[in-house]
């Protein structure tokens, strides 16, 4: 697993729209992102602080360009060792329902409108699993064609017990608005991130090439 060292100063999403005379909150250090590649196969993951939490992807064939995968995260029941425990995304708005899966939208793979990274990181000095989410803004734009994009961040959280929630979420972190417009997400996340796009995807992955 290759190892970047990088930081990032990042504008909270939540510090937008604050009522007059309320402070934003102070951006998140994120430092040493480390991209945990993801192939076809589930991968244990053992987190600092946290038990072990596994990522298992799935494919949903559509029979045509609008297939995608699927991403069940889970850990190991607390009290019931054999059953596995979904870990679920908050979304950024507070009210949204909470997501038990995780999926992307490669479209053809060329030109991919969302797509589904994990890395470990520290977060203002803290070991942390993070949840990666680069999405395209495509508006009117036809799909093969550069739109600009953001990445949503989120990170690993043990919950309090509190009704209808899972143990363990991925809580809304950050939001980098992309400094490119492009035609695949995980160029968006390579100029968001400046981590390049073999190390996200796997050396042997070919970056697209997008019309101009």
């Amino acid at each position: 697993m290759r190892r970047t060292a990088l930081k990032i100063l990042l504008c909270s999403a939540v510090a937008l729209g604050l009522p007059k005379g309320h402070a934003a909150p102070t951006a998140p250090r994120i430092t040493e992102i480390t991209p945990i590649l993801i192939g076809k196969s589930p991968v244990t993951l053992h987190p600092k602080g946290f038990p072990a939490i596994t990522v298992t992807p799935f494919w949903r064939e559509n029979g045509n360009a609008w297939g995608y995968h699927l991403y069940a995260v889970t850990t190991p029941d607390a009290e019931q060792p054999d059953q596995a425990d979904l870990v679920d995304r908050q979304d950024a708005a507070p009210n949204a329902p909470l997501a038990d899966m995780l999926a992307d939208s490669p479209h053809t793979g060329e030109d991919a409108i969302q797509t589904v990274h994990f890395a470990t990181a520290r977060v203002n000095g803290k070991s942390s699993l993070l949840l990666f989410i680069a999405t395209r803004d495509m508006g009117g734009h036809p799909v093969p064609q550069p739109s600009p994009a953001h990445v949503r961040i989120y990170q690993l959280t043990r919950e309090d017990g509190e009704p209808g929630t899972t143990a363990f979420t991925f809580r809304p972190l950050s939001t980098i608005a992309s400094p490119v417009t492009t035609c695949h997400a995980d160029i968006a996340l390579r100029a968001a991130t400046k981590i390049p796009f073999a190390t996200w995807n796997g050396p042997h992955e070919p970056v697209p090439t997008c019309p101009q």
